[in-house]
């Protein structure tokens, strides 16, 4: 049977509202949940003003049990005593959401105080040659470091990137006898300390008059803590993609090298992009390694094999000690503009890894 109806009625039909009866909460409800965070805060609150308890002390041991209690009470009053663990860890997770982004925050925020004084355009492109710590942050900056970073990074990328694939693929397609042996090593690099691969590249290659120190070396040592993290990201990346894909190009008459170069990778290519992106957030911020395989100049260097080279962790490792105002103010500058350099790498890693899995 069919329905028809005039214009009027299809016109009020459209104007209407959706019902959600299921939103509206009873009123008991919404003052029970108002006074179990209104009530603990006005505690705190009293505590800090008219107290000398240090104000971190008052949150951890007052407020937390405090807000923990009167979620329990809400929840007993509200619906019985089988909700009681559910309050108990939506306060928790709130709670502890909340806690990271002040450690958050309190992180930027110092860095955008505490560094905006040194940023300005000469302190992105010009080198520390000439320059002492007591120097004037008008003269000298961090393109030498910032070259450094980028060709350390570069190098690291290039060997570590293809291994950690090759790596992935071949614990997830090939599947061979050794699988269990690779993916032991894997998981027992990414626990290597960022130090030991500084001193394995100090020891197998620089004091053997292999390389100098240089940003290739330290590209070695990068590697080294980069691969774990990019193979074991990308393998479960891999593992994601169907196997239905994988069979159905194989039953077309596809070679199995073909399956994952035209079929697997394309599929995951956003998240191996994030496991780049990963492997890079591990490394850009290690010191220890670039300090005994890169070493240090206040020079630009651009060739990676001639000699040593500057990076912006050691730049900050190297001025955020010193006791010169203007020198921990360049130490701070150096870490913002790291900051700024890997948010501007990533969105355009994310930009770039924007897949449309329809072409492939």
């Amino acid at each position: 049977m069919t329905i028809l109806f005039s214009e009027q009625t299809s016109e009020e039909s459209a104007a209407q509202k959706p019902l959600h009866p299921w939103r509206k909460k009873p009123r008991k409800f919404t003052i029970s949940v108002a006074l179990a965070v209104v009530v603990p805060f006005l505690v705190v609150l009293a505590l800090l003003l008219y107290s000398n308890i240090p104000g971190a002390l008052v949150m951890v041991i007052v407020y937390l049990p405090l807000q923990l209690l009167a979620a329990g009470i809400t929840a007993v009053y509200n619906r019985g005593v089988r909700s009681i663990g559910d309050s108990m860890i939506v306060v928790l997770a709130i709670g502890a959401t909340v806690f990271s982004l002040v450690i958050l925050m309190s992180v930027l925020l110092s860095l955008v105080v505490r560094g905006i004084g040194a940023l300005s355009a000469h302190f992105l492109y010009q080198n520390s040659v000439y320059i002492n710590p007591s120097t004037p942050l008008e003269y000298g900056g961090i393109g030498h470091a910032m070259v450094g970073t980028f060709l350390i990074l570069l190098i690291a990328s290039i060997i570590a990137v293809p291994i950690g694939i090759a790596t992935a693929v071949y614990i997830t397609d090939v599947r061979g006898r050794a699988v269990p042996y690779v993916r032991f090593f894997v998981q027992a690099m990414s626990g290597v300390p960022s130090v030991v691969a500084g001193l394995f590249i100090l020891t197998i290659a620089v004091s053997t008059g292999a390389f100098n120190q240089s940003a290739f070396a330290g590209g070695l040592a990068y590697a080294i803590l980069m691969l774990p993290t990019v193979a074991r990201t990308a393998e479960e990346v891999l593992k994601l993609v169907p196997d239905d894909l994988r069979t159905g190009a194989l039953a077309l008459g596809s070679t199995r090298a073909r399956v994952v170069l035209q079929v697997v990778i394309p599929a995951a290519r956003t998240g191996i992009i994030t496991a780049i992106l990963l492997g890079i957030a591990r490394v850009i911020g290690e010191t220890a390694p670039l300090l005994l395989a890169a070493g240090n100049n206040d020079g630009t260097v651009l060739n990676p094999f001639d000699q040593a080279v500057s990076s912006i962790p050691v730049y900050i490792f190297n001025n955020v000690a010193l006791p010169y105002p203007d020198a921990v103010t360049r130490a701070w500058g150096s870490a913002l503009a790291l900051m700024i350099l890997v948010a501007v790498l990533f969105t355009l890693a994310r930009v770039l890894g924007r897949g449309r899995v329809g072409k492939y």
